[in-house]
């Protein structure tokens, strides 16, 4: 018979013994079962079936996770690797765990059953011989357990999404609308000066979606710096986003699986494309902006850029804005920085970005969610925060 050595911290092996007796089989496969720590998990089945071992676990009562996982061990796996994943398993919060050898036509799987809070899984596994689970969608090695509880954790979520077209932010159209919608109120206090925490406090009152922030968030925009611009006029989102950017922080719109939809506000950074300070207009810069292309007599000389714009900018007839993380994270002054246009007939556009450029500086046009125009002044580079397509 195959009879499980007591479990010593070490790598379990197996031994053959010669014995005939079922019954002793069983009982020595319970003990070691017992010392290996599965004393606190009821057994509902245990025995031997022509060399294929299987036994069960069932939590289901007590289960975080409504998910029943068959694993079936492939000829050639060790015996002491079956009872060591059974042990991992049933550490994992699943509603049944079961192992046996595997037949013919055994190959990975997952069936759904049920809706809603009733809906369970069924998960059948391989136990290859190279030690390595294999379930639908990725294969799994004895010491990658953190990888296997998020992919069992991710299950239900994943499958409620088969099917499911989603876009930006991995919402689906009608989230996406809702939160566009919400988004697209407008700013009736005055910024400039304030406190970003300030202006946040203020516009989250307004919205019916829930903006969410952790602590480390929350001091991050406390130690803020007030904001310069002036965001009076322009929608909830955008504002947001622009009172966001000196504290690096940025909003994320999500729905989890079984919770209502909400706004995070997260760290910035590499591979955390938040909601934007403005979106790609879906017309052309001219067709938006007329004024921007008049021709007319210019020239700038003995100014700073921040009196150079407030000059040209009335004549843009649209809010300018600066990136203001981009000016502190490059040290840029645009009270400090002097710029000089020569004289000569030119477009009002071409001589703000000719004074931007002194200061290191470009400008883009960019709508909020109310499509009205502005003009983003920023340093194209990895501190910027990008516009967006509407897709």
């Amino acid at each position: 018979m195959i009879e499980p050595q007591r479990h010593d911290g070490h790598d379990e092996k197996t031994r053959v013994l010669p014995s005939s007796n079922p019954l002793a089989l069983v009982l020595s496969l319970v003990a070691s079962l017992v010392s290996w720590g599965f004393h606190g998990i009821p057994l509902a089945l245990l025995g031997v079936l022509g060399g294929s071992t299987l036994f069960y676990s069932t939590n289901a009562a007590q289960a975080a996770l409504p998910i029943d996982i068959e694993v079936a061990a492939e000829a050639g796996s060790p015996f002491g690797a079956m009872q060591e994943w059974g042990k991992l398993l049933n550490d994992m919060d699943l509603a049944r765990v079961r192992l046996r050898g595997a037949n013919g036509g055994d190959e990975p799987a997952v069936t759904a059953t049920g809706e809603g809070e009733s809906q369970r899984f069924k998960l059948v596994g391989i136990l290859n011989r190279r030690d390595q689970l294999e379930l639908p969608g990725g294969k799994f090695g004895f010491s990658e357990r953190a990888k296997l509880q998020a992919y069992f954790e991710s299950l239900p979520e994943r499958a409620a999404n088969q099917g499911v077209e989603r876009g930006i932010f991995n919402l689906t159209k009608q989230q996406f609308e809702q939160v566009y919608e919400e988004l697209s109120a407008p700013v009736t206090l005055n910024t400039k000066g304030m406190a970003p925490e300030a202006i946040v406090a203020s516009l989250k009152e307004g919205l019916k979606i829930p903006l969410e922030f952790d602590a480390s968030a929350r001091a991050a925009l406390r130690a803020a710096k007030p904001l310069n611009g002036e965001l009076h006029g322009m929608t909830t989102g955008a504002a947001i986003a622009i009172a966001l950017r000196p504290a690096e922080l940025t909003m994320l719109p999500e729905q989890k699986l079984g919770q209502p939809l909400r706004l995070r506000v997260v760290k910035a950074g590499a591979g955390v494309r938040g909601w934007p300070a403005g979106w790609r207009p879906a017309q052309s810069d001219r067709e938006l902006v007329p004024a921007m292309y008049r021709f007319t007599n210019i020239e700038i000389k003995g100014f700073t850029l921040e009196e150079a714009l407030a000059a040209l900018g009335p004549h843009m007839e649209i809010p300018l804005l600066f990136d203001e993380r981009v000016l502190a994270v490059r040290s840029i002054d645009p009270a400090k920085i002097d710029v000089a246009v020569p004289r000569g007939k030119t477009y009002i556009r071409r001589a703000v970005d000719r004074a931007l450029s002194q200061g290191r500086l470009a400008g883009e046009l960019r709508v909020d969610e109310a499509e009205k125009p502005f003009y983003w002044i920023t340093q194209f580079g990895p501190d910027n925060l990008p516009a967006m397509d509407k897709k």
